[in-house]
């Protein structure tokens, strides 16, 4: 199972991270809907960082493909003195994030295809912009997620099957959130938590 994992890191590229994507989403502990993420946001907010770090070392193979843990992952670590480990969780988030982008244009003719519906948030956190509306869409490859940012530019995700997904596991979160970390590369480097929220 970590094989696509490993190669995708060592070689990002567009078709491994489709591969690692695919592999992810048939995992028993993939859950569409954010449960791994909301709780480690959870923990960020109330300062647990220690809890943070065990949680995140002990991630379910169903979140590695995810940018926000990898993110959490890395202010634990910095927070609890491990430096190495922040730095390369850093890497990890920056390579996801990358292959995020790899998988579409955001236009609504090649949609970025994500993962997990946190990925919306940290993709328009990437770009650094402000949701103004959003609403979703059918279309031949599944539901997408139109998003009109405040500047008026219009980003397109497709969301596939996971919001039956999100559905079936009786949490549907389609809105965007401000509560995950801002994840624009220009604030990675700065891992305390008051200046990347």
């Amino acid at each position: 199972m970590i094989d696509h994992y490993q190669a995708f890191l060592e070689a990002p590229t567009r078709d491994g991270f489709l591969k690692l994507q695919e592999e992810v989403q048939a995992d028993v502990d993939f859950c569409a809907a954010g449960s791994f993420v909301d709780q480690l946001a959870d923990l960020c907010q109330r300062g647990c960082y220690e809890q943070m770090f065990e949680q995140t070392e002990l991630m379910p193979f169903g979140w590695i493909a995810s940018p926000s843990a990898h993110l959490y992952a890395s202010i634990a670590a910095q927070q609890t003195g491990c430096a190495d480990d922040a730095e390369l969780e850093r890497f990890v988030t920056e390579s996801l994030l990358q292959g995020l982008l790899e998988t579409g244009d955001g236009s609504a003719s090649d949609p970025y295809q994500v993962t997990y519906l946190s990925d919306r948030q940290d993709l328009l956190a990437y770009f650094s912009v402000d949701v103004e509306k959003q609403h979703l869409v059918r279309s031949p490859h599944g539901m997408m997620d139109v998003v009109t940012t405040t500047a008026g530019d219009q980003l397109c995700f497709l969301l596939g099957d996971l919001t039956a997904s999100a559905q079936s596991e009786g949490r549907v979160k389609l809105g965007t959130s401000s509560a995950h970390p801002r994840l624009a590369s220009k604030r990675l480097s700065a891992c305390s938590p008051r200046r990347v929220w």
